[in-house]
């Protein structure tokens, strides 16, 4: 990609700022550099997760989210998904190369709550979950308001700290096991079926511990 076309999708910084005009003036001395790739230790749980799990995307709609700088997003449409759904309640962190591709619809400043089936009009077909300040379980538990296609699978990243409203991230294996636990319990409450869980090889921030946990919506709804 050209310069003019990276500053255009804003992954250039100019003294830590992303700038989106190619024209725009710079002191002589400003730092300039392409934004870091946010979102690659996201992109590697999902990955670990696609592969532990074998999911297939391939032509398949899908539901980032938490997407943020896109890092999950990044690696469903590598996987070959036919539209991801970015849904982030922050503004301005997708990346723009994501923004620009027309497979992505984004919808940053959104909270997960509000989704609803005007802002995602298909069935969708497979949901991958990395949010924070929010626990896995409440999280499924907000997607009432969406269509999900028979069989859709579910990807969610299970977070301790948030699954059991912890001040710090947990590190000892009994706190593992019980957020685990409130989150399955959380996500089959609301009619997916468990298929399997992992230890996610890619830590959190400062090293927190987190498990990956893959689920199924039934090919028939629940009364």
């Amino acid at each position: 990609m050209d310069p003019a076309r990276l500053i255009s999708a804003g992954e250039v910084e100019v003294d830590g700022f992303p700038v989106s005009n190619p024209e725009a003036r710079v002191p002589a001395e400003a730092s300039v550099r392409l934004r870091r790739p946010a979102g690659l230790r996201g992109a590697a749980k999902l990955r670990a997760a696609l592969a532990t799990f074998r999911v297939e995307i391939a032509g398949r709609a899908a539901l980032d989210v938490g997407a943020a700088a896109g890092g999950f997003t990044r690696v469903l449409l590598d996987a070959g998904a036919r539209r991801v759904y970015a849904v982030d309640a922050g503004h301005g962190q997708l990346l723009g190369s994501l923004r620009q591709d027309p497979r992505v619809v984004n919808l940053e400043s959104t909270n997960v709550a509000v989704l609803d089936r005007r802002l995602i009009p298909e069935p969708i077909e497979v949901v991958t979950v990395d949010v924070s300040y929010l626990s896995l379980s409440s999280a499924v538990g907000q997607l009432g308001g969406i269509l999900l296609a028979e069989g859709a699978e579910l990807i969610g990243l299970v977070k301790p700290m948030f699954e059991l409203r912890l001040a710090t991230a947990p590190l000892d294996d009994a706190s593992l096991d019980a957020a685990l636990d409130v989150a399955v319990r959380g996500i089959t409450a609301r009619g997916w079926t468990l298929v399997a869980t992992a230890v996610s090889p890619v830590t959190g921030a400062r090293g927190a511990r987190e498990l990956l946990v893959h689920a199924r919506w039934p090919t028939t709804a629940p009364a």
